[in-house]
């Protein structure tokens, strides 16, 4: 392999167009895609905390917040105390937020099937797995 071939530029194109692709169809429903991210994670949960939606979804407390705060201010998601611990709080969805979530499923389905029609099954297949590496190798 080439030394002046770069991860970092390749990931970092390929993921600004990825985001530009999904980000497209998704604001027909107000959504930007880390929005949505936040809320798929949700719908999985049913509730979780900050510290969770960090781990899954591999983001900082930065970048959560100011993805999350839209969120609860439009109350799409609301907070409550942990019943476990109450310094922690959870995060749910809203019944407007459940709505949304449902709104925005099937624009995030389309999108997904028209990359794998572009990719075809065995690159989209391959484009997962070297993501999914890439996560377990470099999330420390």
């Amino acid at each position: 392999m080439n030394t002046d071939f770069c991860f970092n530029l390749a990931m970092r194109k390929s993921s600004r167009l990825i985001t530009q692709f999904y980000e497209e169809r998704l604001k027909s429903v107000g959504l930007k895609v880390g929005q949505f991210s936040i809320l798929r994670a949700v719908a999985f949960k049913k509730a979780t905390t900050n510290k969770e939606l960090q781990n899954i979804l591999v983001l900082d407390q930065t970048t959560l917040t100011r993805n999350l705060k839209p969120l609860l201010r439009d109350e799409y998601l609301q907070t409550s105390s942990d019943p476990n611990d109450g310094r922690l709080k959870t995060i749910s969805f809203t019944p407007n937020g459940k709505a949304l979530y449902e709104q925005a499923l099937p624009i995030w389905q389309k999108a997904q099937q028209d990359i794998l029609s572009k990719l075809g099954e065995d690159k989209a297949t391959q484009v997962h797995e070297l993501a999914d590496e890439f996560v377990k190798i470099l999330n420390h």
